[in-house]
């Protein structure tokens, strides 16, 4: 039987993936129907439903999303085995998926991104940036790019991009209006923006570093963003104060660029970590890893 289900197995990991018949179709290159078809065919074999379907959505059953945490690790493993054959005197090539988040692809990516597509021309990138975690396994990305608290368990790391830091800032027509802090504890008094993660939709602290110790406050908030870049534009516009990722040699060129306030109490800086489930990089992915963290 089992010799019977594996040329099946990735038609339904692609349903999986994809959420949906005509979505896997389309990447596997053949009609729904016979997608359904495969799937009805290894639940007949092995005795069990693997998708709730209805007229709107597919979504797995429990012995769906135990068949697909089960077989991940083959189908890694395989992937790699296969890269690595093609790859024999030939230079990296294939598709290679990258999951990233907006902060990363500008901080790490971008920069050099011009670079590395000219010179592995062989090599199909595809970034798909989201601020929400994903399960890079699972939807059968090679790598992910985020920050060291946020990754997956059990994957290897590596530091990749620049030290970020993350200052207080204010514009000077704000502060001529409101006034300079002196302290953390003062920001109550002032217009604060705010940081929403997308993902667990939580307000994310203002971080601070005060006698040593990490200090997290929950000011008040005038203005809610979710996005780095959409932070910097309030700031400039003297919407308040807020708390943004900034390359660490970032320096300010003109008397109108935010002035950085609290500046004795920053934060450690951060610094992005590229991760992937596997010791035996297939070699697209180790040249994207000597491009981007070399």
């Amino acid at each position: 039987m089992e010799s019977d289900i594996f040329p099946l197995l990735p038609a339904f990991r692609m349903v999986a993936a994809t959420g949906g018949f005509t979505a896997a179709s389309g990447r596997l290159g053949m009609t729904p129907s016979a997608v359904s078809q495969k799937i009805r065919q290894i639940e007949a074999l092995i005795g069990a439903r693997l998708f709730e379907r209805t007229s709107r959505s597919v979504r797995l059953t429990e012995a769906g999303r135990l068949l697909l945490h089960d077989t991940d690790r083959a189908f890694s493993d395989i992937t790699d085995a296969l890269d690595r054959v093609r790859a024999v005197g030939k230079r990296p090539a294939g598709n290679l998926r990258i999951n990233l988040s907006r902060l990363a692809a500008q901080a790490c990516i971008l920069p050099r991104l011009a670079g590395f597509v000219r010179h592995y021309p062989d090599i199909t990138l595809e970034l798909t940036t989201e601020d929400r975690l994903t399960d890079i396994v699972a939807q059968g990305f090679d790598a992910g790019i985020r920050f060291p608290g946020m990754l997956e368990m059990d994957m290897i790391a590596r530091p990749i991009g620049p030290a970020l830091r993350r200052p207080t800032l204010a514009s000077p027509s704000y502060l001529q209006a409101a006034g300079i802090p002196q302290h953390p504890n003062d920001l109550a008094g002032h217009r604060v923006v705010r940081y929403r993660l997308p993902g667990s939709q939580r307000l994310q602290p203002l971080i601070f570093k005060v006698d040593g110790q990490v200090l997290r406050i929950d000011p008040p908030s005038r203005l809610v963003l979710d996005d780095n870049e959409h932070i910097a534009l309030a700031i400039r516009e003297g919407l308040g104060i807020a708390q943004r990722y900034m390359a660490a040699d970032t320096i300010a060129v003109c008397s109108d660029d935010p002035v950085e306030l609290l500046t004795q109490f920053e934060p450690d800086p951060h610094q992005f970590q590229l991760y992937y489930p596997s010791r035996g990089q297939p070699p697209k992915l180790q040249a994207f890893i000597e491009w981007f963290c070399g």
